[in-house]
């Protein structure tokens, strides 16, 4: 079977190292080699196992982008002219193209995942896949939590007279600290969550999705992990097909 082959102008645009027409000066003025020999014709073809680079540097084809951000408080997570959006914190080439997989309020911190992966995300939020999402809650009073709030959380609870949750897990970290557990993102869920059940919070943290931890990262940072380290954070709630 023939290898699969791309302009080298289409190759180089599609990694973002510049626009279609930035990439083929970059070409005819001998800045690319491909397999260590300079190539300055655009309409060159590039195989799949062909080593291309740029300044040096080798370039890789259009690939699947995963970051992890943890996401200060004031930011929201959408694209927004008129407030402070998480994108405006991340500085990537494929920025243009990342979307976030499972949004976080305004006022909420944590673990956020920015992807281009449209298949990964779909399977991250999907509630039948069971995937994690576990929140830090940090109440105003010292706390305890009972048997029939483990019980409620675990069951199931009603929201808004109208919603019922999926089974999720609460648990007792310290006096002014608990954990709640749940495989899916209704609107406003978590601080509903604990409307219902008498927690007054100060504070809220996603501190982990699936296998992946918020851990060291630190406020406001962010860094980018492999597909192989994604894809095993959606855990057994969620095959690879």
């Amino acid at each position: 079977m023939d290898k699969e082959s791309v302009r080298l102008d289409k190759f180089l645009s599609n990694a973002h190292v510049g626009t279609r027409s930035e990439v083929k000066e970059y070409i005819k003025c001998g800045m690319v080699q491909v397999n260590s020999v300079t190539i300055r014709d655009p309409a060159y073809h590039v195989l799949e196992d062909d080593i291309v680079t740029f300044g040096g540097e080798q370039i890789l084809g259009h690939r699947n982008i995963y970051i992890l951000l943890h996401k200060p408080t004031g930011y929201v997570s959408t694209t927004s002219d008129r407030e402070p959006s998480v994108l405006n914190l991340v500085d990537h080439p494929y920025l243009d193209e990342l979307h976030i997989a499972g949004r976080l309020d305004k006022d909420v911190e944590g673990l956020l995942i920015l992807t281009n992966d449209g298949d990964f995300t779909h399977k991250l939020i999907s509630p039948k896949k069971h995937v994690e999402k576990e929140y830090h809650i940090h109440t105003t009073r010292p706390i305890k939590i009972t048997d029939s709030m483990k019980a409620l959380v675990h069951n199931g609870m009603i929201l808004d007279n109208v919603t019922r949750t999926m089974p999720g897990k609460i648990e007792q970290l310290s006096e002014n600290l608990i954990s709640i557990t749940i495989v899916e993102g209704k609107y406003h869920q978590i601080k509903k969550m604990c409307a219902v059940l008498g927690i007054e919070w100060s504070k809220i943290i996603r501190v982990r999705i699936g296998n992946l931890r918020l851990g060291e990262l630190e406020y406001g940072k962010w860094k980018e992990i492999t597909r192989e380290e994604a894809v095993k954070c959606l855990g057994q709630g969620c095959d690879n097909d």
